[in-house]
């Protein structure tokens, strides 16, 4: 039957199922493996009859050695072809010009401007600190 038609009930006991195989595959009683994940026997049957927690559930994977079989549900999810389409593209575009940087070359420059002419500072010996 496809998981897909089961209730959750059913699902449930599938999973308990699976747990008690691979329980009695590794050649495990209830008792060693309810004391190796740290709960008691009871807590382990219920989770072989499909009652258990989700934590129970991943601790008895986990000493079973299975928690592959939660590979499909923990990694991210493929995207569809589709759903790129849909999604707008990032555009990137440039930032400018630095902030630092200055259009006004009078601050880096000695001078003064008059629009787009620069007239250097003229300089003599004295603004250099020499003496005649």
């Amino acid at each position: 039957m496809r998981i897909q038609r089961m209730s959750d009930e059913a699902i449930a006991i599938q999973l308990g199922k699976a747990i008690r195989e691979r329980r009695l595959r590794k050649n495990t009683t209830q008792e060693q493996l309810a004391e190796a994940i740290g709960v008691s026997t009871p807590t382990l049957q219920k989770l072989e009859k499909g009652k258990g927690t989700l934590a129970v559930l991943i601790a008895a994977l986990r000493e079973l050695n299975a928690l592959e079989l939660l590979t499909a549900l923990t990694s991210p999810a493929p995207a569809s072809p589709l759903a790129a389409s849909k999604t707008p593209s990032l555009r990137l575009r440039a930032k400018g010009r630095p902030k630092n940087a200055s259009k006004d070359v009078s601050q880096k420059y000695p001078g003064s401007t008059t629009g787009k002419l620069l007239f250097p500072k003229i300089t003599t010996r004295k603004d250099h600190g020499e003496s005649r």
